[in-house]
């Protein structure tokens, strides 16, 4: 356990978070569709902190006055309060679950398309936030907007601090072969000990949870680490239910990585029955799981990337597991040290091609560089399974085969590479050349081009196999049946 408290532990975060020159993509011009999400982080006070104002019936004892609470402080004199420092406050940040297709709520609205995406996210557990409008000044405004609309919170009133963005991140489809948008993921502080009554727009949310930090540093415990599985059949053929059941028997699912965590909302949307049954999606990868009886949150996908974008922050030496082995489960590595320095100002954001337009020549370059100057990534190094590391890779999914995973190996040279160029921008030196590359677009479109090479290898050799093994019951079902014919004579 770490002596300093949780405090110093954002505070670290924060300082090397402003301190990293957030990547942003520029759209290509065939996909211009952006979106953005909001990181909200707060501090939750000591239960035994007593607040003006907040006192209990006949409380007679030390109360911090309002004045002392935070609100409209720079982020310097916010972390100076006694108690924000605390021993017992705790880091927190927010997460909402997306309305259930098959709720009430979200069932009435009338448009096709909407309700289809009410299938594809229902119940998933995410970030507030939603897709650019021309009207939207910027990105920034669109994080601001959509929180305004999905929860009711005015990050732009004097309770909130922009304390940073995160390296934007490109949606595609499932197989990485069309670009759907780009995100833009910014990171705001609380600066109060009390959060605003949230007003939950009951068609897109059904609940809000606040998560202790804590919770979401791997390694994780082997406890609180699952996967879920997608049939991607249901997306290459939607509508074909007999093309669904042969590419899942061909291809099996995908298995993503998911962290398990205690479905326990601070609040709750108007007319959302708690104990509501959530319908799994067709595809599968609800945000709800029932394990042992109580009902838990599943955090996977390009949530959980962001999420461990974020916790990466910490100045901390880089994990070797993302789970924990059960001989050292428990054990988790030693909190970072609290800097005494004051908080940086943000570093200006670099702008990076999307992977779409530059799928390998800007890394290729990096590597090179790398090389030349004796900071590629070791052998040790490319042994490591994590590091930076878990907010990289979590987000790319294994197949139920054993046989296609080891295509993916065998194609997927590339984009091992990049996974170690990428850790060796995070945690070697810092280099122009690395700060220009768009390493998790490069990551994903790398990953996803060994995946579709893995599936048609795949595909092939199991429609072959099937041929052979036709061919073969043919020719002995003939031979039995000439057999007989011929002994009958």
């Amino acid at each position: 356990m770490s002596d300093t408290p949780p405090a110093s532990d954002l505070l670290a975060l924060l300082q090397d978070l402003r301190l990293s020159p957030p990547r942003v993509i520029q759209s290509p011009p065939t996909q211009p569709r952006r979106a953005s999400v909001a990181l909200i982080i707060r501090l939750r006070p000591a239960p035994e902190l007593v607040f003006e104002g907040h006192e209990p019936d006949g409380y007679t004892g030390q109360v911090i006055k309002e004045a002392d609470w935070g609100q409209g402080y720079t982020l310097d004199d916010f972390f100076r309060l006694p108690w924000v420092n605390h021993p017992n406050t705790v880091p927190e940040i927010l997460f909402i679950r997306r309305a259930p297709h098959n709720s009430p709520s979200s069932s009435s609205s009338s448009s096709s398309t909407t309700s289809h995406t009410h299938a594809r996210w229902s119940s998933h557990i995410a970030f507030p936030g939603g897709r650019h409008e021309p009207d939207d000044q910027s990105a920034y405004f669109t994080a601001l907007r959509e929180t305004w609309e999905e929860i009711g919170v005015d990050l732009a009133e004097k309770e909130f601090l922009h304390v940073g963005r995160l390296d934007e991140r490109e949606v595609t489809t499932s197989l990485g072969k069309r670009l759907l948008m780009i995100l833009s993921p910014f990171v705001f502080l609380q600066t109060s000990p009390f959060s605003p009554t949230p007003e939950l727009q009951a068609t897109e949310v059904s609940s809000l949870h606040w998560v202790p930090l804590s919770m979401l540093s791997p390694p994780f415990e082997p406890e609180q680490w699952s996967q879920i599985e997608i049939d991607i059949s249901t997306r290459l053929s939607p509508r074909n239910q007999f093309v669904r059941w042969c590419l899942r028997n061909l291809i099996g699912k995908m298995q993503f990585g998911c962290v398990l965590l205690p479905d326990e909302p601070e609040h709750l949307a108007e007319g959302f029955d708690p104990n509501f049954e959530f319908e799994e999606p067709l595809e599968g990868g609800g945000g709800s799981w029932t394990v042992n009886g109580q009902r838990q949150l599943r955090l996977w996908g390009l949530t959980l990337g962001m999420t461990l974008d974020l916790i990466a922050h910490y100045p901390r030496a880089a994990s070797a597991h993302l789970v924990l082995p059960p001989s050292r489960a428990s054990s988790k590595p030693p909190s970072p040290t609290r800097s005494e320095f004051a908080i940086p100002d943000p570093k200006t954001p670099v702008t990076v091609q999307s992977s779409f337009e530059d799928q390998w020549e800007a890394a290729k370059k990096a590597l090179d560089a790398a090389k030349k100057d004796g900071t590629a990534p070791s052998a040790v190094d490319e042994k490591r399974d994590g590091a930076s590391g878990a907010g990289m890779t979590t987000v790319f999914p294994r197949f139920s085969y054993p046989d296609v995973n080891f295509w993916i190996w065998v194609f997927g040279r590339r984009y091992r590479q990049v996974i170690q160029g990428w850790e060796n921008s995070v945690h070697g030196p810092d280099r122009a050349a690395d700060r220009r590359v768009n390493w998790s677009g490069q990551a994903l479109a790398t990953f996803y081009s060994a995946v579709r090479q893995a599936l048609v290898v795949t595909i092939i050799m199991r429609a072959l196999l099937s041929g052979v093994g036709m061919a073969g019951l043919a020719w002995l079902l003939w031979r039995g049946l000439g057999g007989a014919g011929g002994h009958e004579l």
